[in-house]
């Protein structure tokens, strides 16, 4: 059985008293569905961006944005599959958490297989790891074993525990930032995939947080924080040099700097809505609504960047001339606009 080792101390304590004080400021905020259509937009480029980036993605941030909307971009084709594979994994992480249900072992494989498809093999996409791996660092041409994950046949039965873990820290009233905290650190720790570790284990977080209510109305960024200073991301991963010297070993300063990265990006969530003014508004359009079926179209959009009727056909089950119906009226409200041109219509968001 999983059973991690750290202390809440005062700094801590601090950044998430701290965290929850910002939370409570951005959710209280009088947002305009356009603008936090924009917001949310933004924090996806920037998600996609920074988290592939973290594993050698050379991709600019531009160029991310333009490959999320289905722009042509000059890039190597690994590097353009990787930023629409993190794409689908985000879709993913959101339909299960709009299940309102606790992530398995089966959607862990399916987050992994989102994010390999088509640059790992069958056999490795969607599945754990057949064999031993090594975490190696190459310097000056010599390679290094840096780190040592369980082997092969213990990944299940580790993977089993830390979700075990994660439901008995939820009914215990655990913070979800510490739980989220210690799902990032052991998941890489276990690092089941051949491929596809660390993206997976950063979409875990945020799905976590998204199933908590912590995610900051999907504008939060932790990955942005990581990819400022990848070094010291890595070094706070690195505890000890194998898994089995892990066991037992106080985690704390892992969650100081967890805690620390969530405040800084908390900090520049508060600081984008007050910066446009949101908590200000005196025209008719703070008089927008969006009811559930409007705010599943606009939340597909913030991560796929255009939508299609046939896309809100699936996305709300309903009839084409329902969905065209609904598309229609986002445009009235001044959300959307039309592009394309005979069969082959699309909507984006109205800039």
């Amino acid at each position: 059985m999983y059973n991690p080792k750290f202390t809440i101390t005062n700094s801590i304590l601090d950044k998430m008293t701290q965290i929850a004080e910002i939370k409570s400021i951005v959710e209280r905020s009088r947002v305009l569905p356009k603008r936090e259509i924009e917001l949310r937009r933004q924090a996806v480029v920037r998600m996609v961006h920074t988290s592939t980036s973290i594993e050698g993605n050379d991709l600019a941030e531009f160029q991310v944005n333009k490959v999320l909307s289905n722009e042509p971009v000059k890039a190597e084709p690994k590097s353009i599959k990787e930023v629409k594979n993190y794409q689908d994994a985000l879709l993913l992480i959101e339909k299960i958490a709009d299940a309102e249900k606790k992530f398995s072992v089966s959607d862990i494989l399916a987050i992994q297989h989102e994010v390999t498809k088509g640059i790992l093999s069958p056999a490795k996409s969607g599945h754990f790891r057949p064999s031993t791996v090594y975490i190696v660092n190459t310097i000056q041409n010599i390679d290094r074993v840096m780190y040592r994950p369980p082997s092969a046949k213990k990944v299940s039965t580790a993977i089993s525990d830390l979700l075990d873990w994660l439901q008995k820290a939820t009914k215990e009233n655990l913070h979800p930032i510490i739980r989220a905290g210690i799902l990032h650190l052991e998941f890489a720790s276990i690092h089941p995939f051949t491929d596809g570790n660390g993206r997976t284990t950063r979409l875990l977080t945020q799905l976590h947080l998204m199933q908590n209510g912590w995610d900051f109305r999907k504008i939060l960024v932790l990955d942005e924080y990581y990819n400022q200073d990848r070094l010291e991301y890595y070094n706070a991963l690195q505890i000890e040099k194998t898994y089995r010297d892990r066991i037992g070993k106080d985690l704390t300063s892992w969650l100081e700097y967890f805690t620390e990265g969530f405040l800084v990006e908390a900090m520049r969530v508060k600081a984008d809505i007050q910066a446009t003014g949101l908590d200000k508004i005196t025209t008719q359009e703070e008089q927008i609504f969006l009811d559930k079926d409007e705010v599943a179209i606009t939340e597909f959009l913030t991560t796929v960047g255009r939508i299609t009727s046939s896309d809100v056909v699936d996305i709300l089950k309903v009839a084409k001339r329902t969905a065209q119906l609904k598309l229609k009226k986002l445009i009235e409200k001044g959300l959307l606009q039309q592009k394309g041109a005979g069969n082959s219509f699309y909507y984006e968001i109205k800039v």
